[in-house]
């Protein structure tokens, strides 16, 4: 049997940090399983607060998962279904069952797996154009089960990073696969790892994801789970 030891760091951007940002989140070690959301900004130019829809997204997942549900579509689901915030989000959700890793993502945050120090299953998006990513709320035509789904069979050592945008717009998956052989520690992981994507976001002379053929990072919210598989005591 496998288990889970995770850690998480979040950096809110500067102009949203009073209101504690736009991320949403949930993990937790003894469910096995762990999920984000990002608020879409331009809500807040009708006067609502893009987090509060992600973070009522993400208290729902938990209630789901409590309930004794597993799959991660499902789980979404109902957290969709029971979310009646203005607003819209995208998300992420992902459960270890009996040593596989099911997932669903919605829109432009995700996880990688790592494993002996290199990329092993990299994150798949769902965009309807750049910077338009699928997301669940109002106004939206988007569903859970629009998401992509995936299973994973895991081994003991494996590393799971899931991040909002705010992470993958700025660090490279390989860069933050290097980031896992310097630090063991899977709290202090979580920091470095959004750390650097912070840094990155204010590099106007970064080559980074956003950037693409030019230069610059993306400054936003960052919310980072990091995970390490573990054997079951």
């Amino acid at each position: 049997m496998l288990s889970f030891e995770s850690g998480i760091c979040i950096i809110p951007h500067p102009d949203k940090a009073a209101r504690g940002g736009e991320d949403g989140y949930f993990f937790n070690d003894d469910l096995h399983a762990l999920a984000v959301a990002d608020g879409v900004g331009s809500w807040a130019f009708m006067g609502v607060d893009p987090g509060i829809y992600a973070r009522k997204l993400m208290r729902l997942t938990e209630q789901a998962i409590l309930t004794g549900e597993r799959n991660p579509v499902n789980v979404l689901r109902q957290a969709y279904d029971g979310n009646k915030e203005r607003g819209t989000s995208t998300a992420c959700v992902a459960l270890l069952n009996e040593g596989q890793l099911h997932s669903v993502n919605l829109g432009d945050s995700g996880y990688i797996i790592i494993r002996d120090g290199q990329v092993f299953y990299s994150r798949k998006v769902t965009i309807h154009s750049f910077n338009f990513p699928l997301q669940l709320g109002e106004g939206s035509s988007d569903v859970p089960e629009d998401g992509t789904r995936e299973k994973h069979e895991l081994l003991t050592g494996d590393i799971i990073v899931m991040g909002t945008d705010g992470l993958w717009d700025n660090l490279f998956e390989d860069h933050v696969a290097e980031l896992t052989a310097v630090e063991p520690d899977v709290e202090k992981l979580a920091g470095l790892i959004a750390e650097q994507a912070c840094f990155a976001g204010g590099d106007a002379e970064r080559k980074t994801p956003w950037s693409g053929a030019a230069l610059g990072g993306k400054p936003d919210d960052i919310t980072v789970i990091a995970v390490r598989i573990v054997a079951a005591g």
